[in-house]
């Protein structure tokens, strides 16, 4: 039965090729071999990322904070998938709140839990929150753009729901479109930036450089699911280190923490 699950797994378009050209069995070879090869390279990227992730120091949040007081506000509801976990929510709302930004960007609205959050927290900063269209879906391909993922939750989404219609939603300013094309010097003067897009290492690589064009100092950068399962997160954080920016990861969460000087 394994046999026929790699089968089914490994079916792409080369071993569609191999079969007509050889017949059924050919298939099945090309097919298992391609699954074999996909979970070999999943296997690699995993250890990579474990390795990688070793090298990034961990921050208590009480160290980041350090004598600075914040009082948060944090709504309690039912968990939502593609949801900031609230031990997250906790870590991130209470950098916000020390740093007082007037202007933040957020790349990925989703439903709007967290760009709702963080305007319930900064009573007079509009929140810039980045998602792609609506009606986009992984049918049209990624075009001239670099490979996404999450197409899961892109499927699901009802972008800004959560805070449509709410008091500080005159405050959030939702814009719409792909960031891998956007001009991002449209946006404002952002200086606290939570980027949560796709998490494929292309997306992550440009909207991260995207933020920094924005606010190369005195600007404050959390990533979120900075974890073995998002390698693409991880080889950027990693590339960051080692140019020089001493990136951070926030203990007891998924997030990563920088602060550009």
């Amino acid at each position: 039965m394994n046999r026929y699950l790699e089968a089914l797994q490994g079916f792409n378009l080369a071993a569609l090729r191999r079969g007509l050209q050889e017949g059924p069995r050919a298939l099945g070879r090309a097919s298992r071999a391609a699954c074999i090869a996909a979970q070999a390279d999943a296997d690699r990227q995993r250890t990579l990322a474990r390795e990688q992730i070793s090298r990034i120091p961990v921050v208590a949040l009480d160290d980041l904070l350090g004598d600075r007081k914040c009082q948060i506000r944090l709504r309690v509801m039912k968990y939502e998938d593609g949801m900031t976990p609230y031990h997250d929510s906790l870590a991130l709302l209470s950098i916000l709140v020390a740093e007082n930004p007037s202007e933040v960007l957020e790349i990925g609205t989703y439903m709007g839990h967290t760009a709702r959050a963080m305007a319930e927290n900064l009573d007079f900063a509009t929140i810039h929150t980045i998602d792609l269209p609506p009606d986009f879906s992984a049918e049209q391909g990624n075009g001239d753009v670099p490979p996404k993922n999450d197409f899961h939750l892109i499927a699901r989404r009802d972008v800004g729901r959560e805070f449509k219609g709410q008091p500080c939603a005159s405050r959030i300013a939702q814009h719409v479109g792909d960031t891998a094309v956007m001009d991002f010097k449209q946006i404002g003067r952002p200086t606290f930036f939570f980027i949560d897009g796709s998490h494929t290492y292309e997306y992550c690589r440009n909207d991260s450089e995207k933020c920094l064009s924005l606010c190369p100092k005195n600007g404050t950068f959390l990533w979120h699911d900075c974890y073995e399962g998002q390698p693409g997160v991880i080889k950027l954080l990693s590339e960051w280190r080692t140019q020089g920016r001493k990136v951070l990861r926030i203990e007891g969460t998924g997030l990563a923490y920088w602060k550009s000087i």
